[in-house]
């Protein structure tokens, strides 16, 4: 059987994943077999889109190439219930142990120090917290999952593989105040607002380090750190995660009966054609409206609705131009407030969603580009 920890080792060393010195030391101490469940999902899915399972005690060597597979993450649980012993499925993602590369990623930009005391938001396998524990010792590091037989079983894997931090069941977006302050706040789940509780329980200069979504598009990583109360700081790269609970979207639609129709100013191929980076960077803008499209060739649409259900857009591809191309439902124009966003974001420059950053504080979070006091957009609590 070949060395797959060894084969992951050596990649992510080529990757810079180990550039805190604390780090290689730590991937060799942990063993993330200790961690994983005998079975998961993987991404492969059979001819009706059900996830398959990797089961241990059918294939093992398929087992560990995925333990240590660098790029995938372990699927644990789907729609907040199912388990990989009820076998393929389909739904939700829920909890899974993170991919190796983003993992280490994330611990290289947390600036880890000696004695450090850390919380950490969604213990789920107790993998990552095993690490922090590496760090600075398991009496620094306090570790919370909200699903509770997850909770359960992580804490379990913590205590069989050596490892005593604090570990609880909880909703981590309250935080711990029992162990608070802390010196450093990560989470491994993404998340859209920064709790007042996280502030509260961080330290002056301390780092805040979440995954962080948009309703508009997901998969970017927050650094923020603490200075007079506020959180502040730029986007440092891509975590594509699932919701912390408390955050997920709602998904609902309830516009009213009347709708006014419009011409479009754009062809709505020029907003959407950027990529994933040209989407976040818009959704920054726009951050309580999402879309999805319909149909094909002629018949193909965007939808836009905001998280209330209330303001509803409908824009056709064809003959963008024409009265009538799109229809509005609610008080908002969402597709004009858009272009809006488009339009100013290609004004400035077309700025890479890295140069963006975001202040939470008592009044509401602040959008900026750049600086600090660059500021392009206040959401007020």
């Amino acid at each position: 059987m070949d060395d797959y920890r060894e084969i992951s080792r050596k990649e992510l060393e080529v990757m810079g994943a180990f550039r805190a010195p604390w780090l290689r030391p730590a991937f060799d101490a942990v063993d993330r077999e200790a961690f994983a469940p005998d079975q998961f999902w993987s991404y492969d899915t059979d001819a009706e889109g059900l996830h398959l399972v990797v089961d241990r005690d059918i294939d093992e060597e398929a087992w560990r190439r995925a333990v240590w597979g660098t790029h995938r993450s372990l699927i644990m649980q789907i729609d907040d219930a199912v388990l990989p012993e009820h076998g393929p499925a389909k739904g939700v993602f829920t909890s899974s142990i993170s991919a190796l590369d983003i993992v280490f990623e994330k611990l290289n930009q947390l600036d880890v120090g000696p004695g450090q005391r850390i919380l950490h938001i969604g213990t789920a396998s107790g993998y990552d917290s095993a690490l922090l524990c590496e760090a600075v010792g398991s009496e620094n590091v306090t570790t919370i999952e909200y699903d509770r037989t997850m909770a359960a079983r992580g804490a379990a894997n913590l205590e069989a593989a050596g490892y005593t931090p604090t570990a609880r069941w909880g909703d981590g977006l309250g935080g711990w105040v029992h162990n608070a302050p802390y010196d450093r706040i990560i989470a491994t789940a993404a998340v859209r607002d920064i709790p007042r509780s996280w502030r509260e329980q961080a330290v002056e200069e301390a780092v805040i380090l979440v995954p962080y979504n948009t309703l508009f598009c997901t998969g970017s990583l927050l650094k923020l750190t603490m200075q007079g109360g506020a959180a502040s700081g730029r986007f440092v790269g891509g975590a594509c995660y699932m919701w912390v609970r408390g955050h997920r979207p709602l998904n609902q639609l309830r516009p009213p009966d009347d709708s006014r129709k419009d011409a479009s100013v754009i062809d709505p191929g020029e907003v959407f054609a950027g990529g994933w980076e040209q989407q976040f960077a818009l959704g920054l803008h726009l951050p309580d409206v999402t879309f999805s499209h319909r149909g094909h060739g002629e018949e193909r649409q965007v939808q836009l609705w905001n998280e209330a259900g209330t303001s509803v857009a409908v824009v056709n591809y064809s003959q963008w131009w024409r009265p009538g191309a799109v229809t509005l439902y609610g008080q908002r124009d969402l597709w004009a407030e858009l272009v809006g966003v488009y339009g100013a974001w290609r004004h400035s420059g077309q700025p890479h969603y890295t140069r963006f950053g975001l202040t939470f504080d008592d009044h509401g979070d602040h959008l900026w580009l750049d600086e600090p006091s660059n500021v392009l957009r206040s959401r007020q609590k």
